[in-house]
């Protein structure tokens, strides 16, 4: 008669036997114990299924991310070795004239020992580990889910142990003789195989409750880390971005001044010939006041007309980089020490708790937009481009209304020289008139030309204020949204859709 032997697949091979086949050896026997078989293959299938997940590769720099996924890889390999192993042994039997059942039930007694010794000890370690990193959710979902599975084996060693006395008693009435189908049916009733299929049937299935904990887990933490690593890179590229933009500022607005330098280099070069042929012209009417009128105006031509325009280069070009480089900060405030709203959103959905995963959708793109502020960059340059415009425009308008003034001293001085000869004593009353006039424009032109770089002054310092009240205020709303944005996650975590 065959024994009731129950032993890991390898044991076959250690205790010399030549025939293994999973059917207790008593399948032809009693009725029902074929389901035992199918309920452990059962079981066995969903405990390999428990490590079929695999530790995400890390990118970002949260170190508890990998650590955690280490852990629960760990639970999952762990459970994933000791669970099959048990079953092997539970379904793996051979031909045994001798009828050693002790022997055959000790190898199950092995292999359930070894699994509730790692529940007991090794499992509780790591699951403290697991809370010091991710909080308690999943320390109470692996809890309950081991909780279940103790008690299942708890119920299995029960029932094993009955059915190791019912063969053992069905061998010693054989009395070393074959053990009869009667002897079978008097001591292994059919309610012993239904119970041991059940306590197979109800483990097997708490198996992917387990797994789905493990794996949920894993790819919480493996979207967590994925999140942050594109947060940190997003954050970076906007740093640059904003850099970018100002650079784009710089040489957009400095070809403002490239228009003003060349149009008042132009007005210089127009007028050099016209001034000297005044001055000309004065010298021969010989009117002192005249003469020194138009050398004044000579003098703004020739000097002062450039003094100004260095002056207002001197200042623009310098502004405009100043400008330029004044929006981007000197540290990525995105990812500053302390409760960074990135970190604290990744440690919630990692949390693996009720809402965990509703709080994070909900918050993930909120933060996003919130660190990425290249928008803010632009959005503060862009208006001063038609600003800085007008400005150009002024002084454009400024250098037109020089030229009015330069244009007709030539002219005007040649007049006096072409009167009538009937109109000839006229001709030193004219020149002292235009002497008058010419005085006037000539003392007028150094309030004008202060004032051509005083405009571009006043205008590049309110350009400068407009930017950081600007940048700031999007500063502001963003770091005070930080202030409310991490307590608002954690209340989320904490209660859901009622935060």
């Amino acid at each position: 008669m065959y024994a009731l032997v129950v032993s890991l697949a390898v044991a076959c091979v250690l205790l010399q036997v030549t025939h293994c086949r999973p059917d207790f050896g008593i399948q032809g026997k009693i009725s029902g114990t074929s389901k035992i078989v199918e309920r452990a293959i059962l079981a066995k299938q969903h405990f390999l299924r428990v490590d079929d997940y695999i530790i995400p590769d890390q990118k970002s720099d949260i170190g508890k991310l990998q650590d955690a996924a280490v852990i629960l890889q760990a639970i999952g390999l762990q459970v994933n070795t000791l669970g099959p192993a048990l079953m092997d042994t539970i379904t793996t039997a051979t031909d045994d004239d001798q009828g050693n059942v002790e022997t055959t039930f000790t190898l199950i007694s092995i292999a359930r020992l070894t699994f509730e010794d790692y529940i007991g000890v090794v499992l509780q370690e790591q699951i403290q580990n697991l809370e010091t990193l991710l909080g308690v959710y999943i320390r109470d979902q692996l809890l309950d889910d081991f909780f279940h599975i103790q008690a299942r084996l708890t119920a299995l060693k029960g029932t094993l142990e009955t059915l190791q006395q019912a063969v053992q008693a069905a061998y010693t009435a054989a009395n070393g003789g074959p053990v009869s189908d009667e002897l079978i049916k008097q001591f292994i009733d059919v309610d012993l195989i239904a119970q041991l299929t059940r306590h197979l049937t109800l483990l097997a299935y708490r198996i992917p409750v387990l797994t789905y904990t493990i794996t949920s887990s894993l790819e919480n933490i493996e979207q967590g880390d994925d999140y942050f690593y594109g947060l940190v890179q997003d954050s970076d590229r906007v740093l640059n971005e904003i850099e970018t933009t100002g650079t784009d500022f710089y040489q957009r607005t400095v070809e403002y001044s490239t228009l003003v330098e060349q149009t008042m280099n132009q007005l210089i070069t127009d007028f050099a010939g016209e001034m000297v042929a005044a001055t000309a012209t004065a010298t021969q009417l010989n009117l002192p006041a005249l003469t020194a009128a138009i050398a004044g105006l000579k003098t703004v031509q020739d000097t002062k007309l450039a003094a100004t325009l260095n002056a207002y280069m001197d200042l623009y070009v310098p502004t405009i980089l100043e400008l330029s480089t004044m929006l981007p900060i000197e540290t990525n405030f995105s990812f500053l020490p302390g409760d960074n709203p990135a970190a604290v959103l990744v440690g919630v959905l990692i949390a693996n708790g009720p809402f965990s995963r509703f709080c994070f959708w909900k918050y993930a793109s909120l933060l996003h937009n919130l660190l990425l502020v290249s928008n803010f960059a632009s959005e503060c340059y862009d208006r001063e481009y038609n600003r800085l415009s007008s400005l150009q425009e002024a002084l454009l308008i400024e250098i037109e209304l020089i030229s009015y003034d330069l244009e007709i001293v030539n002219p005007y001085t040649a007049v006096c020289m072409y009167l009538p000869s009937s109109a000839a004593q006229r001709q030193t009353p004219c020149a002292t008139e235009y002497s008058a006039y010419f005085g006037a424009i000539s003392s007028a032109f150094d309030k004008k030309l202060t004032a051509f770089v005083k405009l571009a002054e006043i205008e590049l310092k309110a350009t400068k204020q407009r930017l950081s009240v600007c940048w700031s205020t999007r500063m502001q709303q963003t770091l005070g949204k930080f202030e409310t944005i991490v307590p608002q996650i954690l209340a989320c975590a904490d209660n859901g859709p009622n935060a």
